[in-house]
């Protein structure tokens, strides 16, 4: 009898970032983005290296006059190698939310996209960050990116800074529990750092596996890390004088 064991394959754990860096982001807000990504990280790192069935991978899309992927275009990557490869993001330009949203929807994509590997595919988490009104068409993206599967079962989640409107935002996550906004510099870094944290570990924790082009999941899963964010609010206040 062979007894070798046959190692585990895990499911992937899509961890995907929308930052907005338009110009008015740029100084302590962009500041903070930088600091809470890194800080971020590690405990990304932790939750996927303790968990024996799902493996976190993530990127990061930059938006402003145009959109690019800080993590490279082809591939999700391990919170590990974006570790050891980032660097701070600038701050300039425009708010192009429109093109940000249309190209999530390509690049959720069983075809040609980061989900061409997804078979046994957890449900991705997806994370906009925003201080401003979109400067395109940002409902053209959206209503394409709403006929995305894998949109469609998504951990969808937001953060307002500033003069963001959040209506937008709503729009975007679908439940405006998982919509959070602040003015303040410190307070966005720990807010970062707790929703990313939160929706990961609600959708890292899923125990149903989501098709190859994402359709069909059982899960309300942005309404999952709802309850979970309105069960650990306050996180969010308990660090107050924290400076991390």
């Amino acid at each position: 009898m062979d007894l070798t064991k046959v190692p585990t394959v895990r499911r992937m754990c899509p961890v995907i970032f929308l930052l907005d860096t338009s110009g008015s982001m740029d100084g302590a807000p962009i500041g903070a983005v930088n600091a809470a990504i890194e800080g971020v990280l590690p405990e990304l790192i932790d939750m996927s290296d303790s968990n024996a069935d799902n493996e976190i991978k993530v990127a990061i899309m930059a938006f402003d006059s145009e959109i690019r992927w800080v993590t490279g275009d082809s591939d999700l990557i391990t919170p590990q190698e974006l570790r050891d490869r980032w660097n701070d993001l600038d701050a300039d330009g425009l708010t192009s939310m429109g093109e940000a949203f249309n190209e999530l929807h390509n690049k959720l994509s069983v075809s040609h996209g980061f989900m061409k590997n997804a078979s046994g595919s957890v449900a991705p988490v997806l994370f906009l960050l925003s201080d401003g009104e979109p400067t395109d068409d940002y409902q053209y993206g959206l209503n394409k990116l709403k006929q995305n599967n894998w949109y469609k079962v998504a951990a969808r989640v937001a953060i307002g800074y500033g003069d963001s409107n959040d209506d937008v935002l709503r729009e975007f996550t679908g439940n405006k529990e998982t919509v959070l906004h602040t003015n303040n510099p410190k307070d966005l870094k720990k807010m970062i750092r707790f929703v990313a944290v939160t929706s990961s570990r609600v959708a890292s924790q899923g125990s149903s596996s989501v098709s190859d082009d994402g359709a069909n999941s059982p899960d309300d899963n942005t309404q999952n890390v709802a309850t979970a964010i309105q069960a650990q609010g306050g996180a969010l206040n308990a660090d107050a004088d924290e400076d991390w």
